[in-house]
């Protein structure tokens, strides 16, 4: 453990020793922590659907919403609008902080940029993000993408999700991983519960998800532990923790509220994306095309020089 990541464990130990030893509201009581009622097999019940509080997620971790000026890509505004937007806008990295930013090893930020150049006037079907060609959105990526369903049994939890017919099954029975050469776009997850909050352990990555539209990749490396957290009856805190050794100075990680669906004649739809995308690709090759004859250059970012090195 480094010094940075040690400092971070400290200060969150800290505010979770002090909320503990905090007064309630009433009659200096702390507040009982929520039960929540049980499955047949003793799992804290959490089926239902489920909508992820996280705006602006899957576009950019980073930067978040993309500005209304899209054509610009933000250059019409001044410093000090930039610098107002970032502090004012929704950030889901909370560790590292401040920035925040991804924390990417030289070569790993570099390749991003070279993506989000590509990104900015495409000339082939790999220069367009994965959500854009329909491919698999990956974990934790496709949490935050739309709605969802959590359906459990004995043993297991499964995650149905509205986009793209996703869809993921979380064994809770001590089962090892798969082979350690075996590679999925949304990993392998095997989960435990510890009080309130399942635990999940994702594995077995390929290298070809990005974290949203900015060109956020990962390597085979990729390690990702999640925290579903039971707080109430409508609501789950989600934390993701993503570490991979080839791409990560560190591990950084996400959070964010989950809220329960209540209205109760919603139904879980699919979202249908077929892998290509036909017209939707073809626009934006046409696009990408006709800015490289013209020899317009530049980079799918909100503000310029956001991802060069400091």
């Amino acid at each position: 453990m480094n010094e940075q990541t040690l400092a971070s464990a400290v200060t969150v130990a800290a505010v979770v020793a002090a909320l503990a030893l905090a007064p309630g509201s009433a009659a200096g009581q702390t507040k009982a922590p929520f039960n929540p009622p049980r499955t047949s097999d003793g799992q804290p019940d959490i089926h239902g659907y489920f909508s992820s509080d996280a705006p602006d997620a899957s576009h950019s971790l980073e930067e978040g919403a993309e500005p209304d000026n899209t054509l610009g890509r933000g250059r019409g505004r001044t410093r000090a609008q930039i610098e107002e937007d970032l502090k004012s806008r929704r950030v889901l990295i909370v560790d590292p902080a401040p920035g925040p930013k991804i924390p990417y090893q030289p070569w790993a930020r570099a390749k991003q940029r070279e993506l989000l150049d590509a990104l900015f006037a495409p000339m082939k079907v790999m220069d367009i993000e994965p959500e854009d060609r329909c491919a698999p959105m990956g974990v934790p990526r496709i949490n935050y993408r739309g709605d969802f369903e959590i359906d459990q049994s004995s043993g297991m939890v499964t995650i149905l999700y509205a986009w793209n017919h996703a869809y993921r099954m979380i064994p809770l029975d001590g089962r090892p991983h798969a082979p350690a050469s075996m590679h999925l776009s949304n990993g392998d997850s095997r989960g435990h519960w510890e009080g309130n909050t399942l635990v999940v352990d994702v594995t077995n990555f390929d290298d070809q998800t990005w974290f949203d539209a900015h060109g956020t990749i990962h390597t085979d490396a990729l390690h990702v532990v999640e925290r579903w957290t039971v707080v109430d009856a409508n609501t789950m805190n989600y934390q993701a923790t993503m570490d991979d050794s080839k791409a990560f100075t560190r591990p950084w990680t996400i959070a964010f509220p989950v809220r329960r669906i209540k209205d109760a004649k919603y139904e879980l739809y699919e979202e249908a994306c077929l892998e290509g995308n036909g017209e939707t690709i073809d626009g934006m090759l046409r696009a990408g095309r006709y800015l490289t004859a013209k020899g317009v250059k530049g980079r799918h970012e909100h503000s310029a020089g956001f991802y060069d090195e400091k």
